[in-house]
């Protein structure tokens, strides 16, 4: 049987030196770019943000319409739909405080508020249509717990949680997003009709003021473009007669003030849905890992790698978030890259705005006649926003999507990641007559697009290592000649130049080590490797494996010599993300590896 020791077995001190990754997400290590004018551990000026507040809690309403799809597919009565949207924005405001909290096992510290998503829409008809808003409650609540689930063992299932498939999912949704955006903007089942002239124009000019602002917009005017675009899109609504006499009477009949009622809240067990949200909690968990991936970029300049940690700690509250929303009769809700991508394009990305938002979500719940009005918000103008949101959206995306340098493998799992769920959009015929037991895949473009990619990646990790093996004989050359190869490799593997130096340097460390300890027979002999997006540096040699017991039994060694190989580490400020020491006989095998 080999002998098996981690890193804090082969180097104890890095336990007590190596910095906690999550500090390194303080505002005092993190520089912003350039675009982003108040960071995410700023706060901006009262008024600022009292503005900012009302935006994004607006925005989060016209997330709502699916709620009251899912409330008018259960059959439930007036008094219970509003009831339900009341406490839908409860929940809303609970979840963006989650993902907005900056320390403890919960939250990314990020502005990212959750919406109700259109992943959970399909899958929550579904439910509501079989056992009514009961059935929907508890089946979101296993998806939320699906997603936390995901959480706890993201870091093993990093392979497909990287920025490609993130970038990728950021950018399947935006285009469903964009093209129901479109549906709506353009009336395409209203073409013909009396109001089909007055449509179009509410939509363009609520398109027009919303990027119109965020381009030549300047202070106060640009941070709230979506506001402004949806107030003006609305006002023109009523000018041009886009609201009938019925919504009139029953936005004016609304109350000012009601306290929502929760009595309607039960759960009703669906076994037979559970494949459809299991699938619906995953993608939820591998967007909610695009986005915050995103937030990280956009709020770090020197960004070139997603910190799994952060994200493990938004996977867990977007999933949280997710069940909340089940325990109170609505569907899932999953991170909102909308908006996102508005805060990333208006340059404002402060957390405190999460809190704000919460506040302005709770006193619109006790406030029928306010949420009734962004529930009967016009088509034209959510059709609007929708495509403003997407165009952000899919930027993001694509930049996500070639943050490394891609192989040709990954042309193709990009490629057939796209063009899979976009011929879903063009032949759903075609995908509704599939079998049954397909379904689960094929009625969402995202779970196909996700899919076709995650599998074509995992096939491709079948050949996917490159090795070079290079002999040390106790001076620089080898070290040089390791430098040069993984130089001249680093386009085919995708390696940064931070990542050749971290490998460097703690490989030159360990065969330091090595010799002073007096633990080599014979020469190293090194093998470097690209799997699973990451740099492996294997060192291979007879003697003896590099344990404590062994370094501190050396005479010219003392007891400070921990501290001060500890100190060296700080001094290069790099470490290797997974070390492992393997024993088989007199081979010892020390393996090194660094994501990328």
């Amino acid at each position: 049987m080999g002998l098996r020791a981690s890193n804090l077995l082969a180097f104890p001190w890095l336990a007590r030196t190596m910095p906690k990754r999550d500090a390194m997400l303080g505002g005092a290590m993190r520089k912003p770019p350039a675009n982003i004018t108040i960071g995410v551990d700023e706060t901006p000026p009262a008024f600022h943000l009292v503005l900012l507040a009302f935006q994004y809690a607006f925005l989060l309403c016209v997330y709502l319409v699916i709620v009251v799809i899912v409330v008018r597919a259960a059959g439930a009565d007036q008094e219970t739909a509003r009831s339900a949207v009341s406490m839908a924005m409860i929940a809303s405001a609970i979840g963006t405080v989650l993902q907005a909290l900056p320390r403890g096992p919960v939250g990314s510290g990020f502005l990212a508020p959750p919406v109700f998503s259109a992943i959970y829409l399909g899958p929550s008809i579904l439910a509501a249509k079989a056992g009514g808003l009961p059935a929907v409650a508890c089946m979101t609540v296993c998806a939320g717990l699906t997603e936390i689930l995901i959480a706890r063992f993201l870091h093993r299932l990093r392979i497909i949680m990287q920025p490609t498939i993130s970038g990728l999912t950021i950018c399947i949704i935006a285009l469903e997003l964009g093209i129901v955006g479109l549906q709506h903007a353009l009336d395409v089942s209203g073409e013909g009709t009396a109001l089909f002239p007055a449509h179009i124009a509410v939509a363009s000019l609520t398109f027009a003021v919303a990027v119109g602002l965020t381009v030549w917009g300047k202070g106060v005017w640009k941070l709230v473009c979506s506001l402004l675009g949806m107030l003006t899109g609305v006002a023109a609504a009523f000018a041009l007669g886009l609201f009938d006499t019925r919504t009139l009477v029953s936005l004016s009949a609304a109350p000012w003030f009601a306290v929502p009622n929760p009595s309607y809240i039960t759960f009703q067990w669906a076994p037979g849905l559970m494949p459809a949200f299991i699938a619906a909690g995953l993608a939820a968990a591998i967007r909610t890992v695009g986005v915050v991936s995103t937030c990280q970029k956009a709020n770090d300049a020197s960004w070139n790698r997603p910190n799994f940690a952060n994200i493990r700690k938004g996977v867990f509250a977007d999933g949280l978030g997710c069940a909340v929303g089940g325990l109170v009769g609505a569907p899932g809700m999953n991170i909102g890259p909308s908006l996102v991508g508005v805060s990333i394009a208006t340059g404002v990305t402060s957390r405190t705005i999460a809190y704000a938002c919460a506040a302005v979500l709770v006193v619109l719940a006790f406030m029928p006649k306010v949420a009734d009005l962004f529930l009967q918000l016009p088509l034209a103008v959510a059709g609007a926003l929708l495509i403003f949101t997407a165009s952000i959206m899919l930027a993001s995306g694509l930049q996500l999507m070639i943050a490394r340098t891609l192989d040709t493998r990954f042309t193709f799992v990009i490629g057939l990641g796209l063009l899979f769920p976009l011929t879903r959009l063009v032949s759903t015929s075609y995908f509704e007559n599939l079998p049954g037991w397909l379904g689960i895949i094929t009625n969402s473009g995202l779970a196909l697009g996700l899919t076709s990619a995650i599998g074509l990646l995992l096939l491709f990790r079948i050949a996917s290592g490159h090795q070079q093996t290079i002999i040390w004989r106790e001076s620089e050359d080898a070290l040089a000649e390791l430098g040069a190869t993984l130089e001249k490799r680093a386009k085919e593997w995708g390696l940064t130049k931070d990542v050749i130096a971290r490998g460097l340097a703690n490989t030159r460390q360990t065969m330091e080590l090595l010799r002073e300890g007096q633990l080599l027979r014979q020469s190293v002999s090194m093998r470097a490797a690209e799997r699973d997006n990451s740099l492996e540096i294997e060192l291979h040699y007879k003697g003896l494996p590099m344990f404590v017991p062994d370094l501190l039994s050396q005479p010219e060694l003392n007891e400070e010599a921990p501290m001060a190989a500890g100190l060296q580490d700080i001094a290069i400020g790099v470490f290797p993300d997974r070390s492992a020491t393997t024993s088989r006989g007199a081979e010892t095998t020390i393996r090194l590896s660094f994501d990328m």
